[in-house]
């Protein structure tokens, strides 16, 4: 039986259609122009996705509401929640004009400190104050300055300020990802923003192959540094990356264009925007003639005292509102999230807009059972269900605002993000709803006009999309059926389908069942190792639905590392001189140390986790062989790897955090120095902090203080973007237990480096005055001096599994990139993960993309998961596979799990946990001996991430206690 017909709340549906029309006489069984068709039609298209591979793991919920006849025309796992994109603007919008109202205008104000003189001389300041303007333009800002003139301004004597206060100073949304962020879609937010906060970059192709492509900036700034590393080459065809480093203005443009390719045009970010919108402002009023002194500088302030002079007011919202909702753009969603914050909370941040949005959703009739997080739907750690969101559309034809809201959807083949969709189908024009598209999810949301007239509300909200041309068919087939009802009929042939009944179906179908009535989803997979393959399935649940994995994706990783690079296999570190050993103690030269990804390299110190190299017996070897100088540089190779230091699809606001360390060949501590502290004695004093190792690569500013008792514990320790400045802030309660910290640090090979600089020096080795410490690559002709060696790959591997440590698994991924195909990207290591898992009969048609399971774009069902254990039994590694993996109730991540019951001491599995994800997936024996392989995973929101993980404990515990009778 195919997946997504096993459904629970589906199949029952069904069986009830059966019965409905089992009590209908035979020559009224046509069910042209009946809900049970509709459904019938879609049901069927449902289960043709399971046929394809390419299609099989999308799942999928719907909703649709007669909204004339005030009738529930459909719902498959309507009550489900899932990650709808842009369908999240909905929910903002909505709220937008119900609290602000369709002809709310945004302001920008000028004021200034200080006299105009009857010269026109402003001797002050001249600020200009943002409060949320997603529209504000170029040209607004040139029609401003013309205002001040007009005024009688013709000269600032002081300072240019700018004002963004409105809004509170997060930049980006929750979760968004670091890879997106060079793009425009993922603009960084202000209350004072201009041309969406971004620049758009034309390239242009030079005269003739060889010569540089030409590039132009709109709006024109000296704010942000443009590199342009690109070339001409012959033909039509373009190659162009974009990147902008973490925390930097600096975008580097590189590749190639065609030279007889069209421009390529890219909206592209910058760091703190306010002072951007400063530079253009302050060209404006240049433009305009308006002198400024040579010396005025421009800064960020806040607002006290001053003058007015000017207020512009933008379109009203009911016009933004149409090119928000059209377009889909996310930079007008986020600012009109936090702007409702700021007007009806008194706080510009997004967490106070979406407290607003949840007003207006009780007064819909949704409460509970969702997450907002943002305005826009980038982040994945939006959850909402097919039937909230019909609760709503519904809720907004009683309301003044419900044609300002319909203007703004796109129409199905006219306009919009439908523009090309649905052409000469009956859904033309006859469908206007809200798009939202992201790897992995798709969803549809809005209005149909039925072919009898009626007015339907709909909701198609669908993850796990492998190939996203088979979720965009659905919703398809599903707005023609609408724009087509009542006048369509059952396929022919159709029977609503049974789901099929398993050996422990009785065992695991409550606990299933119940998952599915919570609103999550649980793919469930339980196969018995010593039985033929017909008996083999014992139970089975959304057995292909693609869910994120969180670490159970180190799973697939370890395994083909062992199976790869074999249990015994040794990382290495490399050291090498530009000379032989020097024979009197002083080398004269520069030292090399090359990385090949060992993930354990330490200090001797509470980093230190494994046994391995040691920063501390390399110092010691040096030592040994006599050198007490080095007048030379220490150089560091990390080549072995490439510069990608984060996972694709990590989330920004995660960098400060061990679990999101920064990668690189050659890296020490697994990228982390730590940060040891605890409560002064007295109530007032800073808070004691140790750093490891003692270092100078990292900069702690330590603001923290102590305070009585139960008072509030704000303390926390957090880095710089992009730097390696540590802040520890906030109260410190006494009382508070003594506790640590591991925060991650920018370029991992110098950070080893100075580490190691500062070793020797400790050691009695000194460098030169002159000597530094820098990342390149060893030089052919340097000699090798000697190389250190890890522990074995299975010692390894049983830390990896049993701590569930993101830095290894990513260690282990470009290892197996670079071994296997002499790259050491994650990419490559993906590769040889697949063709491994293929040797092993796994399927390969999930996303895989980081080693540890850290992104959200990975998506793999549970069936994948249960192959790849059951692959394992088969092979040599398997005794050093199954030894890497948590114990239930005695160690690891399942240390605390299942104690008292029959998995205690049993169970073997790997857990995985991100917000919204759990999964459990391993070996246990029942009670009878029969030994299994299990796999649960779980995605969607649940109030308390315990009651996933009881839904875990509570099926292994099932197998371990099950008695085949």
């Amino acid at each position: 039986m195919k997946r997504l017909l096993k459904r629970t709340g589906c199949w029952i549906m069904l069986m009830l259609l059966v019965f409905q029309l089992a009590a209908v006489p035979a020559l009224a069984q046509d069910t042209t122009g009946t809900s049970e068709a509709l459904a019938a039609n879609i049901e069927q298209a449902i289960s043709e996705l399971d046929k394809d591979p390419n299609s099989i793991g999308l799942h999928a919920g719907i909703a649709v509401y007669d909204l004339t006849d005030e009738k529930v025309l459909y719902g498959h796992n309507a009550d489900r929640t899932y990650v709808p994109a842009s369908n999240m603007k909905l929910f903002t919008t909505i709220a937008g004009l119900d609290k602000l109202g369709p002809d709310y205008q945004w302001k920008t104000e000028v004021y200034a400190t200080g006299k105009v003189s009857a010269g026109g001389v402003l001797n002050g300041d001249l600020i200009l104050k943002g409060f949320g303007d997603p529209s504000l333009t170029v040209a607004d800002l040139q029609a401003i300055a013309a205002a001040l003139k007009e005024k009688g301004i013709k000269q600032v004597n002081g300072k240019l300020l700018v004002d963004e206060s409105y809004f509170d100073p997060t930049r980006l949304g929750y979760g968004w990802m670091w890879d997106d962020e060079v793009y425009g879609y993922s603009a960084q937010l202000s209350a004072l923003a201009v041309h969406k906060n971004m620049l758009t970059i034309t390239v242009e192709p030079g005269k003739k192959a060889g010569d540089t492509p030409v590039l132009t900036m709109e709006p024109a700034t000296e704010y942000v540094q443009v590199v342009n590393q690109l070339q001409t080459v012959a033909g039509k065809d373009s190659d162009i990356s974009v990147q902008r480093p973490r925390g930097k203005n600096t975008i580097i443009f590189s590749g190639t264009i065609g030279v007889e390719a069209a421009p390529y045009q890219e909206d592209v970010t910058m760091e703190d925007p306010a002072l951007y919108v400063a530079d253009i402002w302050k060209q404006r009023l240049t433009a305009s003639g308006i002198k400024l002194h040579p010396q005025a500088s421009v800064e960020k302030t806040t607002l006290s005292t001053g003058t007015p002079l000017y207020t512009h007011l933008s379109k009203p919202f009911s016009e933004i509102l149409v090119e928000l909702n059209k377009d889909s753009d996310n930079f007008y969603a986020e600012m009109l999230l936090k702007t409702l914050g700021a007007t009806e909370k008194g706080e510009g941040s997004a967490e106070a807009g979406s407290e607003v949005v949840a007003d207006v959703l009780k007064r819909a009739g949704v409460e509970a059972g969702y997450v907002q997080k943002d305005g826009s739907g980038l982040s994945r750690f939006n959850w909402i269900t097919a039937n909230q969101m019909v609760k709503l559309l519904t809720f907004v034809q009683d309301q003044e605002y419900r044609d300002a809201l319909e203007k703004s959807l796109p129409i199905a083949g006219v306009d919009g993000t439908l523009k090309n969709r649905l052409k000469g189908t009956p859904a033309e024009k006859m469908v206007i709803a809200k798009t939202g598209s992201m790897g992995g999810v798709n969803s549809l949301s809005g209005y149909a006009t039925a072919k009898n007239g009626n007015k339907l509300a709909f909701s198609i909200l669908i993850n796990g999309i492998y190939k996203s041309k088979y979720a965009r068919d659905l919703q398809d087939k599903v707005a023609v059926l609408l724009a087509s009802y009542p006048d369509i009929k059952a396929p022919d042939g159709y029977k609503p389908a049974v789901p099929d009944a398993y050996k422990l179906s009785a065992l695991l179908d409550p606990i299933a069942e119940e998952a599915d009535a919570s609103g999550i989803t649980a793919g469930i997979v339980v196969k018995a190792l010593d039985q033929e393959q017909g008996e083999a399935i014992w139970y089975e649940h959304e057995a292909d639905t693609l869910l994120t994995p969180a670490s159970n994706l180190k799973l697939l990783t370890t395994a083909t590392a062992l199976a790869q690079l074999g249990k015994d296999y040794q990382f290495k570190t490399e050291m090498y001189g530009s000379t032989p050993l020097p024979k009197n103690g002083v080398y004269q030269g520069d030292l090399y140390l090359k990385g090949y990804g060992d993930p354990t390299l330490h200090t001797e110190d509470n980093l230190k986790v494994q046994e391995g190299v040691s920063m501390e017996e390399i110092a010691a070897w040096l030592k040994e062989q006599g050198i007490k100088r080095i007048n030379g540089n220490l150089i560091l190779d990390e080549s072995y790897f490439d510069q990608e230091r984060l996972g694709l699809g990590w989330s920004w606001d995660d960098e400060s955090y061990y679990y999101n360390p920064l990668l690189g060949a050659l890296a020490l501590n697994r990228g982390t120095v730590m940060i040891e502290f605890q409560p002064a004695v007295r109530a007032g004093d800073p808070v004691p902090i140790n750093l490891l190792p003692k270092t100078k690569y990292v900069n702690v500013i330590n603001e923290a203080k102590t305070v009585n008792s139960g008072q509030e514990n704000t303390f926390a320790i957090e880095r710089d973007r992009g730097t390696n400045t540590i802040r520890v802030t906030g109260n410190l309660p006494l009382g508070t237990a003594p506790d640590y910290e591991r925060v991650p640090v920018e370029d991992p090979a110098l950070y080893a480096g100075t580490v190691l600089g500062e070793t020797l020096e400790n050691a009695g080795i000194s460098f030169s005055g002159n000597s530094t410490v820098s990342v390149g690559t060893v030089p052919q002709q340097a000699v090798k001096w000697t190389e250190f060696t890890s522990e074995p790959l299975s010692e390894i591997v049983s830390y990896l599994n049993k701590k569930s440590d993101n830095f290894y698994a990513e260690m282990l991924l470009k290892t197996l990139g670079a071994v296997k195909r002499g790259e050491g990207s994650s990419s490559a290591g993906v590769e040889v993960v697949q063709e491994t898992l293929s040797t092993l009969g796994v399927e390969t048609n999930f996303d895989m993309v980081d080693g540890s399971g850290l992104t959200r774009y990975n998506l793999i069902s549970a069936r994948h998961i249960a192959d790849v254990l059951e692959g394992m039994t088969k092979h040599a590694a398997y005794q050093e596979y199954l030894d890497s993996l948590p114990i239930a109730g005695v160690d690891g991540t399942l240390k605390n799990r299942m104690k008292g019951t029959a998995a205690e001491n049993n169970a073997r599995a790997k857990t995985g946990t991100l917000t919204g994800v759990s999964s459990l997936s391993g070996y246990v024996q029942t009670k009878d001996g029969q030994k299994l392989v299990f796999s649960i995973v779980i995605n969607g929101y649940a109030p308390k991430s315990e009651y996933m993980t009881a839904i875990q404990d509570r099926i292994v515990s099932a197998l371990a206690s099950y008695e085949d009778k």
